[in-house]
């Protein structure tokens, strides 16, 4: 099934974007990522309707961490805008995709 959005990469949004310091942006490290751990990323989709952002930026409950640098979580937000992207449904992500931590 192709997805309508994609998830951002940190250190490619402008700092004055971004809520938190990423591993991946160069400025700090996050706490440790572990079971029960809240992440936010940034899902970035396109929109022909006019006003309507690039991204939102949603919360994600970390169900694992595994060693290959990926991560497993659930999201706990209700996208506004992107329709084929559901709270509860689990996500797979890496820390680069990471902008702030909870």
């Amino acid at each position: 099934m192709n997805r309508s959005w994609n998830l951002g990469i940190a250190s490619q949004i402008p700092k004055n974007e971004r809520t938190q310091a990423s591993p991946a942006s160069g400025d700090e490290t996050l706490k440790p990522l572990e079971k029960g751990s809240k992440a936010k990323l940034i899902f970035n989709f396109t929109s022909e309707e006019p006003g309507t952002p690039r991204a939102e930026h949603l919360w994600i409950e970390i169900l694992l961490v595994q060693h290959d640098d990926k991560l497993l979580g659930q999201l706990e937000d209700n996208p506004v805008y992107i329709r084929d992207l559901k709270r509860g449904e689990i996500i797979e992500f890496e820390e680069r995709n990471i902008i702030e931590t909870d």
